[in-house]
């Protein structure tokens, strides 16, 4: 009978190492109010139109709006899991398109920090989704804290989104120098947004790139722009995501595109990654601080 259980158990590991882990992305502004949230949700439905199966996390952790981008009133959210132990699986909502997603919440009397204790927590339990979703896509809160600091450097992807204001810039920067700094093996993604055209969005994400690469011998890629369009507010105000309320405007066009290009780019996604998945690396951190 233990033989049985011991082969069952083998061939149950063989399975799963024949199977595709989730691809982990990141999205991260380095301030708060540049559209970061909306570009999430968008871009993680867009994978979910391109037979994607992905699970949103929203985690701005208390101050998430993910459930009212898409005008869902969230049964739990992120925080229910940490501060009240519901389990995961009751945590997780479905949204347009057959997305998945785990809303943030707002609302908390006191500041929520995502400490090691918690990121453990949510290890244990994230173990049971690796190989049911293709794409695990984080939102994340502005300001780049220690911890998280740690469990960015386990993420393979990270989008940066940023604007052309001065203050967009700047703080994009020193948000993915914190990451450098931290030897954060991760790939960076600039996307434009709020981008007149594409010449703002190349002249703008351009100049970031070569401060980033001059004092932080970092590489980075642009993955393209949402620009200006008055279709964005008018979905935001319906609580319906952009490309959906109106697929042939110029932004949901450019998400899409945006969407094409991290698929292409993204060969990794056709490969078996063995022992070295995000898990397995964050644990790995955890182990070594």
């Amino acid at each position: 009978m233990n033989d049985q259980a011991r082969k069952l158990r083998q061939r149950v590991k063989e399975q799963q190492e024949d199977r595709k882990l989730a691809h982990t992305i990141a999205i991260i502004s380095g301030k708060g109010g540049v559209g970061k949230s909306n570009i999430a949700l968008n871009f993680s439905i867009n994978l979910s139109q391109h037979k994607k199966k992905v699970l949103l996390f929203d985690l701005d952790i208390g101050m998430g709006n993910i459930d009212i981008l898409v005008g869902n009133q969230a049964g739990y959210t992120i925080a229910d899991f940490f501060i009240n132990n519901i389990p995961l699986e009751q945590v997780i909502q479905l949204g347009p398109e057959g997305l998945h997603y785990i809303a943030g919440g707002s609302g908390l009397e006191e500041s929520f920090y995502l400490n090691e204790a918690r990121v453990n927590h949510l290890l244990e339990q994230m173990q049971d989704y690796l190989y049911e979703y293709d794409y695990f896509v984080f939102d994340i809160g502005a300001g780049i804290s220690e911890d998280l600091v740690l469990f960015l450097s386990s993420v393979k992807d990270i989008i940066v989104v940023v604007t052309p204001e001065p203050t967009s810039i700047m703080d994009a920067y020193s948000a993915m120098k914190i990451l450098a700094l931290n030897h954060a093996e991760v790939t960076f993604h600039l996307l434009g947004n709020r981008m007149k055209n594409e010449k703002e969005n190349k002249d703008v994400l351009g100049r970031l790139q070569k401060v980033l690469y001059k004092f932080l011998n970092k590489e980075s890629n642009q993955i393209g722009f949402i620009p200006e369009d008055s279709n964005i507010s008018t979905a935001v105000k319906r609580q319906t995501p952009f490309i959906l309320h109106k697929p042939s405007s110029l932004a949901a066009k450019q998400i899409n595109k945006i969407t094409n290009i991290f698929l292409n780019n993204n060969h990794r996604e056709n490969k078996v990654e063995k022992n070295n998945s995000f898990i397995e690396k964050l644990k790995l951190v955890l182990l070594q601080r």
